[in-house]
């Protein structure tokens, strides 16, 4: 029993050595950051929070009210926003625990709880990419395994599971997150501990490389099968093709998508890469930088929940949505002149 004790105590005191060393090379890299740069990446957090806010709820709005817009890549895409709007708020958390509040009040919990939060959000944005792309390699190469009468059935159980998955997801990584005030400011992330380490190694492959694996194959398959159906259609001299333009204009779309998850979620892939082959005994130049890559990484990783409804705007179909519903919802009518007769 007194064994059990003292090995508890000695991985505690060993955590906090390392906390506490963390929190040295954090001094080091914050000493050096720029005044501007910090202006910079607030006003930058601030207009990502605007047009994530007003574009994502667009974006809800328009498919919720337009059943034209009710069709299964849109019930995605209104899973994605959703998800996207929700993180958006959360920003407001990560952009003032730079200044120290509401940090300095909540604390740690309250670090670990919006990493958490966040962690599933971000989760469940891209296992839908992930899935997207499922979905259009199976609507282009067996289209007949989709039944057009319970699709909506099928796409709210997947959507119930990646929430699933995205949360189950998250909750390892709650242990890896400190709050570690340095300078002034509240810095809220991953602390390489080794146990962090070995996550963010199975983290980066679970949650980056297989998914832009699996959209790399799906859509290759996709733009493989697309190319050889037009084909055959000039061959055989017809000229219906409007639903093959559409599936096209389609997947477009979500191909866009899959490059703009791999955009926005690289640095942060090259983040996780970072810590787990991080030795904190070595001083080294992204030690001495860490401040600024993680901001670089921040920016980055927010920017993603501003790319759903500029994606969107790429649809006509989308576009003529969004009119119609500014018209009925928020343009007045104009009023028709009186007969003074």
């Amino acid at each position: 029993m007194k064994s059990d004790i003292t090995v508890a105590n000695a991985i505690g005191n060993s955590s906090d050595t390392f906390i506490e060393k963390w929190k040295e090379i954090l001094e080091v890299s914050i000493s050096g950051r720029v005044a501007w740069f910090q202006v910079f990446f607030n006003t930058t957090l601030v207009m990502i929070f605007v047009a994530g806010v007003c574009g994502n709820l667009l974006t809800c709005l328009v498919i919720y009210y337009n059943k034209n817009m009710h069709t299964v890549t849109n019930y995605y895409l209104f899973n994605m926003a959703v998800s996207d709007l929700l993180v958006a708020f959360a920003l407001l958390i990560d952009l003032n625990g730079y200044t120290g509040y509401p940090y300095d009040v909540y604390g740690d919990q309250l670090c670990k709880l919006n990493f958490f939060l966040v962690g599933i959000l971000w989760n469940n944005s891209i296992l839908t990419i992930s899935v997207l792309a499922v979905e259009r390699f199976i609507a282009v190469w067996h289209p007949l395994l989709l039944d057009k009468e319970l699709e909506w059935r099928r796409v709210m159980r997947i959507i119930f599971f990646i929430w699933v998955i995205a949360f189950i997801e998250a909750i390892p990584e709650v242990f890896t997150v400190n709050l570690l005030k340095v300078r002034g400011s509240s810095v809220c992330f991953i602390v390489p501990t080794p146990f962090a380490k070995q996550l963010n190694g199975i983290l980066g492959l679970v949650s980056f490389v297989i998914p832009l694996g699996i959209n790399i194959l799906m859509y290759t398959m996709v733009a493989f099968k697309v190319n050889a159906t037009q084909t055959s259609y000039n061959h055989s001299g017809s000229q219906v093709f409007n639903r093959g333009n559409s599936s096209k204009k389609v997947n477009k779309l979500v191909m866009a998508l899959t490059v703009s998850f791999m955009v926005c979620w690289m640095p942060f892939f090259a983040m996780r890469i970072m810590i787990y082959t991080l030795d904190v005994g070595r001083p080294s130049w992204y030690l001495r930088n860490w401040d600024l890559l993680l901001m670089l990484m921040t920016i980055n990783c927010w920017f993603s929940t501003v790319l759903n409804p500029l994606l969107s705007l790429m649809s006509v179909k989308f576009r003529n949505a969004l009119k119609a519903f500014w018209n009925t919802k928020f343009k007045r009518p104009q009023l028709k002149p009186r007969n003074t007769s």
